[in-house]
């Protein structure tokens, strides 16, 4: 009997009808692998060309960002000379220079303390209201501790008050109450029930009359020589933390304006007389007199004096210091108590030829009082930050001041004595990291298109930054596109827009990227071969560029991006012709949009191949199948005629 092998019929001969199906199948399916191997080329392809768009695509965004809207060339660096009275910040507005300022006293907000109160103190039911300047923060307290009452005022006083709890010892706790707003005009006051509070846990008490306001609203124009008194009907205390305050503005006239006196007439001589008798004339002589040559008047002397205004006492009168010589008004606060420690009355006097002296809001007070209350344990109290700016005593209501130097917030940390200079710079650091970043990318491109047009594994292997990973990922990708023209053509026009010499204000002296300290040896190492030199790569020497930066900001700026006609366009640079030439490459419709996308028809084109193929050895596998069916089945018909003629031998023997 022959060795025959039917499959599910027959498993003892050596012949196998699977395998010889499979083995038949495997040689059709060869062109089936090689679409899909084209398949596997074409994706990698697109994947190394989109590799090749972001980065060129970062390239581009950090060369426009060199010279376009957001260039770190416009941004503005502020430093304070002493970041412990004031710390400064710039924008792209602010003008380079140095400014000096004075912090005579910082902003601050009311802070009230209340006495010790036992541990156990319960608030009682009511309507708590507490005013912060002109807003108003009410609540109804159903009663409870100190505990429930802090964090209710908490919750309902977001951003205009808060409370807290202290404990002081183990038995008692102290209430805090305090405005979330700096300045003197937002005073925290209280109303119904938390006026009650404030006076029962002892954070205020009423206070008596601690206001002097002598002009009554009143401004007072004093003429050139011109005075005025302002007495009192009652002498006034001054107590301890009392304030003198006023505003002032000075007029300058023109020297026109100056009344001189007239030249004086001086002495009238009649003409001589005469007599006429019968027709004859007798004149009269004249008298020969010598008179004085008349001399004419001489405008009066100028004067300046700025002393303008004084305090009466009943030890005598005490002259204030200058006003300041502004145009504006501008306002003045002393400490009363350091200069009398009672007020009769105010003396203004203008003894000036030439200006015209304005006076308002002349008061004494007590900056604790609030309403009719003063505070016992104020922490801290609401006042206006003092500066001293140019030579004139500024106030603003808040620690930030935004609106003293165009383009610069200040933000006021403590009073200091000594003068602060706050120096606006061009943001260098943010210079060389936006250049460092440019080197980066465009080196990025230069080791994609090595990588991808070259075999030689030397490329990979001397890229010291790469993990494992992206090592071998661009193994694979090693001459992807070896002798493709595009990116050859591309690498070098990058390497030519590196080297061109691109106009400047500086002139020959600064035309070239190599005279920044970027070049393929920028470092100056010379004698020995370096391959990374020949492939394009550029490298940064940073005391160059720091030096350079330093002294030929401007020029550095006009490297990158310059307006060379006037139109406002920029029209030269490195960053203008990386931008411009790269657009191309990465814009919608460009040259890497379109080579993915003709990748993706051949993806498609393949699949759909891939797809009447898979079809097509379908049916070639079920012909096989078929074929080895009939096959099988006359193996099968054969063995039982075998078995037939085997067994009929027997019988006849």
């Amino acid at each position: 009997m022959s060795d025959i092998v039917i499959p599910g019929v027959s498993r003892n001969s050596n012949l196998d009808t699977a395998k010889m199906i499979e083995d038949l199948m495997e040689v059709e399916r060869i062109p089936l692998n090689r679409m899909k191997a084209e398949i596997d080329e074409y994706s990698a392809q697109q994947d190394a060309w989109r590799s090749i768009g972001r980065t060129l695509t970062s390239l581009r965004d950090t060369s426009r960002s060199l010279y376009g809207f957001d260039s770190p060339f416009r941004e503005r660096n502020a430093e304070s000379s002493s970041e412990s009275i004031l710390t400064a910040t710039a924008t792209r507005q602010a003008t380079e220079g140095i400014t000096d300022i004075e912090v005579v006293g910082i902003a601050g907000r009311d802070r009230f303390a209340s006495n010790p109160v036992p541990r156990d103190y319960r608030i009682p039911a009511g309507t708590y209201t507490f005013r912060v300047g002109e807003d108003e923060t009410g609540l109804r307290f159903s009663g409870g501790s100190l505990d429930a009452f802090a964090e209710q005022v908490n919750r309902r006083g977001a951003g205009d008050i808060r409370a807290s709890i202290v404990p002081d010892t183990s038995s008692t706790r102290v209430l805090v109450l305090e405005s979330l707003k700096e300045g003197a005009s937002n005073t925290l006051t209280f109303a119904d029930a938390a006026l009650a509070l404030a006076l029962d846990t002892g954070i205020v008490a009423t206070g008596g009359d601690r206001q002097l306001d002598p002009m009554a609203g009143e401004t007072i124009t004093l003429q050139p020589g011109n005075e005025r008194a302002l007495p009192l009907s009652v002498q006034f205390a001054v107590e301890r933390g009392m304030k003198l305050s006023y505003e002032t503005r000075v007029i300058e006239m023109e020297r026109e304006e100056i009344v001189v006196p007239p030249t004086p007439p001086g002495p009238d001589i009649l003409p001589p007389g005469s007599v006429s008798f019968g027709g004859i004339t007798i004149r009269d002589e004249t008298v020969p007199l010598t008179f004085p040559q008349k001399e004419v008047p001489v405008p009066p002397p100028v004067i300046e004096d700025n002393r303008i205004l004084s305090v009466r006492s009943a030890a005598g009168s005490i002259a204030l210091p200058e006003i300041p010589d502004a145009s504006t008004f501008t306002k003045v606060e002393l400490d009363a108590r350091d200069l009398v420690s009672s007020i009769t009355g105010f003396q203004l006097s203008n003894r000036n030829t030439h200006r015209i002296v304005e006076i308002r809001n002349l008061r004494v007070y007590d900056p604790a009082v609030r309403g009719d209350t003063v505070p016992l344990h104020p922490v801290d109290t609401a006042r206006d930050a003092q500066l001293r700016y140019s030579g004139i005593d500024i106030t603003r209501p808040s620690n930030e001041v935004d609106d003293l130097i165009p383009g610069v917030t200040l933000n006021l940390r403590r009073p200091g004595s000594e003068t602060v200079s706050v120096e606006v710079t061009p943001a260098i650091d943010q210079v060389k990291d936006a250049i460092i970043e440019f080197v980066g990318y465009y080196n990025q491109v230069m080791r994609d298109i090595n990588i991808y047009t070259r075999t030689d594994e030397e490329i990979i292997d001397e890229i010291e930054y790469f993990t494992d990973d992206e090592r071998e990922t661009y193994r694979e990708r090693l001459g992807l596109f070896q002798g493709d023209s595009t990116l050859n053509q591309l690498k070098s026009r990058l390497q030519v827009t590196m080297m061109n010499p691109y106009p400047t204000s500086a002139g020959s002296a600064l035309q070239l990227m190599a005279q920044i300290g970027i070049s393929t040896n920028a470092s100056g190492n010379g004698g020995g071969f370096d391959a990374g030199r020949l492939r394009g790569y550029i490298e940064i020497n940073e005391d160059t560029l720091d030096n350079v930066l330093e002294t030929q900001f401007s020029a550095v700026a006009e490297l990158f991006g310059r307006d060379t006609n006037g139109d406002l366009i920029m029209d030269s640079g490195v960053g203008v012709a990386i931008d411009s030439f790269s657009a191309g490459y990465v814009q919608t419709g460009g040259v890497i949009s379109s080579r993915t996308s003709s990748l993706d028809t051949r993806i498609s084109r393949t699949e759909d191949q891939i797809d009447r193929y898979n079809v097509r050895l379908e049916n070639y596998e079920t012909q096989l199948r078929s074929d080895f069916g009939r096959m099988e089945g006359s193996l099968q018909a054969m063995q039982q005629n075998s078995r037939a003629f085997d067994n009929l031998g027997q019988q006849n023997q």
